[in-house]
C-alpha cells in the first residue's frame, strides 16, 4: 500500500469566517439614498439574516446610514431583531399565518397583509392602547405569489376600515423583473399597481411602495413615498456598474488552509473520484462544505484564491470539507488565508462568479451557514464577532 504524504499541524484550528464590511453597508445605503426624491423613505431589507450577511448589525449599519425602516421576511425574523434591542419600524413583507397576529402584535410588527383571512385575524386582536394597529396591504400586479388581487382591493379595504382596530399604513406592489431585459414588464406592473391605487376612494395618505433594487435603479417614477432596497445594500448591483451608484460588496468568506498532501496521477478525490489527477498534485484541505453553505452547484469546480493566486476546488464538495488544488501555489503552506468570496491581493472574486444556471446571486451569500462566524469590519464596527 503506498504510502501518502501529508502535510499538517497537529491540533491547529480549522478557522472558516465571514468578514462583513459595515461600512460597504452604509456607504451602499447612502448611495441610493442620493437617488431618491426629496420626502421618499429608504427601507433596508434583512431578511433571510440579511442575505447571509447577518440580520443585527446590518440592520444598525443601515439605520445608522439613513435607512428608515427595516423589512423582513416572517415574524421570526422580527422577534429576533426586537430582541436584539432594534426599535425601528419593520415591516413583514413575507406570508403571515393567521395564528402569528398575537405574536405581531406582541413585538411591534407590521404586517404586510396579503389575504382577508390575515385581516381577520389582526382585527380580532385587542386594541392597541385605544389606538388602531398599522398595516400594509400588499397587492398582487404579476408575480402571482402573495398579495391581495388588484381587483380585489377595494374591498379588501372597506373590510380593513368596516373592522375599526387596523389604520392603512402603507399600500405595496412587488415586482418580478431581475435585470433590464425585463424593464417592460415592471413598467406593466407598475401602470398595475397604479390603477389599483386609482379604484381606491378615500384611501387617506398611506405610504405607496413598490421600487426594489433594480425598479430604483432603472424606473425613477416608481419611487413613490418609499423604495425598498435589498441585494443593493450589500453590494448587488442589477445593473453591473451601469448604473447611477457605484456600489461595494460588503461580504468576504474566508478559511484557513488546514492541510496538505501529495498525489500521484492517476490518483481520485473525494466522495466518487470524480476528479482525478494527471500530474503529481499538491492538494490542500479547507474545513467547510455544503454544510456551511458552499451547494456543489455553485461552487463545483470554482476557483479560490490563495496567497493571491486562483486555484480551484477539485471533486465533490464533503459536507465539511473541500479540497484544492495549489500545485500552482508551490509556496502554499498550513494556515495560509484562504479566500472563497471577496478580494485577496490584485484579484477579487464576487458571488456573481460562482453562479449556474437559473441561478440567483442572492443564493450564494444568503445560504451560508447562520453558525458561519460573522466578524464585522470598517469604521461603523468594532471588529466584533457576531453568531447571528
Amino acid at each position: 500500500m503506498r504510502r501518502i504524504p501529508i502535510e499538517a499541524r497537529a491540533g491547529a484550528p480549522a478557522p472558516a469566517w465571514i468578514e462583513v464590511d459595515l461600512e460597504a453597508i452604509a456607504h451602499n445605503v447612502r448611495a441610493f439614498r442620493s437617488l431618491l426624491r426629496p420626502g421618499c423613505r429608504l427601507i433596508a431589507v434583512v431578511k433571510a439574516n440579511a442575505y447571509g450577511h447577518g440580520m443585527v448589525p446590518v440592520a444598525r449599519a443601515a439605520l445608522a446610514a439613513g435607512a428608515g425602516a427595516l423589512a423582513v421576511a416572517n415574524v421570526r425574523e422580527g422577534e429576533a431583531l426586537r430582541a436584539a434591542g432594534v426599535a425601528a419600524e419593520i415591516l413583514v413583507v413575507g406570508p403571515v399565518d393567521g395564528g402569528e397576529a398575537k405574536a405581531l402584535a406582541e413585538f411591534d410588527l407590521v404586517p404586510g397583509i396579503g389575504s382577508r383571512d390575515l385581516l381577520r385575524a389582526l382585527a380580532a386582536l385587542p386594541a392597541r392602547q385605544g389606538r388602531p394597529r398599522p398595516v400594509h396591504v400588499e397587492v398582487d400586479t404579476g408575480m402571482r405569489r402573495h398579495g391581495v388581487p388588484a381587483a380585489e382591493l377595494p374591498g379588501c379595504l372597506r373590510d380593513l376600515h368596516d373592522r375599526g382596530r387596523l389604520a392603512l399604513a402603507g399600500v405595496f406592489t412587488h415586482f418580478a423583473a431581475v435585470d433590464r431585459a425585463d424593464a417592460d414588464g415592471m413598467q406593466a406592473q407598475f401602470e398595475a399597481f397604479r390603477g389599483a391605487l386609482a379604484l381606491v376612494r378615500d384611501l387617506g395618505t398611506p405610504l405607496r411602495h413598490a421600487a426594489n433594487t433594480l425598479a430604483t435603479l432603472l424606473l425613477p417614477e416608481a419611487q413613490l413615498d418609499a423604495v425598498r432596497i435589498g441585494g443593493g445594500i450589500y453590494g448587488f448591483d442589477p445593473l453591473h456598474g451601469g448604473g447611477p451608484v457605484r456600489l461595494r460588496p460588503a461580504l468576504a468568506l474566508k478559511a484557513r488552509l488546514v492541510g496538505l498532501r501529495q498525489a500521484a496521477p492517476g490518483d481520485g478525490v473525494g466522495y466518487g473520484s470524480t476528479f482525478v489527477c494527471r500530474r503529481p498534485t499538491r492538494l490542500g484541505l479547507l474545513p467547510l462544505g455544503y454544510a456551511d453553505g458552499l451547494v456543489r452547484a455553485s461552487w463545483q469546480g470554482a476557483a479560490v484564491l490563495v496567497r493571491g493566486q486562483p486555484a480551484p476546488i477539485v471533486g465533490l464538495v464533503s459536507m465539511n470539507q473541500t479540497v484544492i488544488d495549489v500545485t500552482d501555489v508551490p509556496a502554499a503552506a498550513v494556515g495560509d488565508e484562504v479566500v472563497l468570496l471577496g478580494r485577496q491581493g490584485e484579484r477579487a472574486l464576487a458571488a456573481e462568479d460562482r453562479l449556474g444556471a437559473g441561478g440567483s446571486v442572492y443564493e450564494i451569500t444568503s445560504l451560508l451557514a447562520p453558525g458561519l462566524p460573522r466578524v464585522c469590519r470598517g469604521a461603523a464596527a468594532a471588529a466584533v464577532d457576531l453568531r447571528r
